[in-house]
């Protein structure tokens, strides 16, 4: 279990639609933490609980018990999505503050070619569903799409959610809590051996293993309404935990901390951001580094073969812990 899920710090990740069009990223970092007391579970026969899978380096993933059956939550949690009683359903998630974006649909057949899917489904939808793997309640469904080679449209599709208006401060943020779940279904990610044959007249081996381990991968950016970010990406063995409900706990203090300034990135400490408001929550498909080829392909041109990861996924639960 312990190859289960690495974590990589995000070094660059576009944190704006029009962002998501363009630039580079660069490799990413690895930090730790234990994650012992961070997981809680609830006793009560019946009631959702988690079980602790095992301790990672940056974050911690739990499978998920009895998903949706009488929730219990802490006067610390800030939801951000989370549907606790199953009362309200199909409501619209722009009523959450909730958007997306897809550019898999901007009419270009050339540069979308493989995918293994039709544009439009890919896109955001902005009506919630009742999911019946967890109790019938309210999820955020969407295959997030992440480009192997070009870093135009790299970040092809994704979604946000603007929270300036709760007015949280990046230095009150204990934890981020994901509940989600892959659906193995529509999630097509290709494999480390496939990306090499694909590209070995462009690349060598080496930068494939850099770049990609053939995993789901999530990008997690919060950020200010300037240019003020904490970003993170975790990753997920598809192979073990698709169709599997789990919670992924996240300390604040793991994230990178970073002013972007025109694609460039000036490091910043957690302290530095303690006291500015957070803007808005960031998610898109991710590879394990963050990166794409280009950067290291000599001669670029649109002759190159595009890859994509598509990680077909659902939320159930987005939340702040609280200091």
């Amino acid at each position: 279990m312990q190859n289960l899920i690495k974590i990589y710090v995000l070094s660059i990740i576009l944190f704006s639609l029009t962002a998501c069009g363009g630039g580079k990223t660069a490799s990413s970092t690895v930090s730790g933490f234990n994650t012992a007391n961070s997981i809680t579970t609830i006793s009560s026969s019946g009631n959702e609980s988690v079980q602790k899978l095992t301790d990672y380096t940056s974050y911690s993933v739990a499978s998920i018990v009895n998903c949706g059956q009488g929730i219990v939550t802490n006067v610390k949690t800030v939801s951000l999505f989370g549907d606790y009683d199953g009362k309200v359903q199909n409501k619209s998630l722009s009523d959450l503050n909730f958007s997306g974006w897809n550019h898999s649909t901007n009419g270009n057949i050339a540069e979308w070619t493989n995918l293994k899917l039709t544009g439009s489904s890919y896109s955001f939808d902005n009506n919630i569903k009742a999911n019946s793997s967890c109790n019938n309640l309210n999820t955020i469904d969407i295959v997030l799409l992440k480009k192997i080679a070009d870093w135009n449209h790299q970040h092809s599709n994704g979604f946000e959610c603007n929270i300036l208006a709760r007015g949280h401060k990046f230095g009150d943020i204990e934890n981020l809590v994901f509940d989600l779940k892959i659906n193995s279904a529509k999630t097509k990610i290709p494999s480390v051996e496939s990306l090499k044959a694909t590209y070995a007249n462009y690349v060598n081996d080496s930068i494939v293993d850099a770049l990609e381990d053939g995993k789901v991968n999530i990008g997690i950016t919060l950020g200010d309404n300037t240019n003020l970010n904490a970003s993170i990406i975790i990753q997920l063995d598809q192979k073990i935990l698709s169709d599997k409900w789990v919670r992924v706990t996240i300390p604040m203090d793991q994230l990178s901390f970073y002013q972007e300034i025109n694609y460039k990135h000036t490091s910043k400490t957690q302290a530095d951001l303690n006291n500015i408001i957070i803007n808005r929550i960031l998610i898109v498909g991710e590879t394990k580094s963050g990166s794409v080829l280009r950067g290291k392909i000599n001669n670029w041109n649109a002759n190159v073969p595009e890859t994509f990861k598509e990680m077909d996924l659902s939320f159930k639960k987005i939340e702040f812990q609280l200091k």
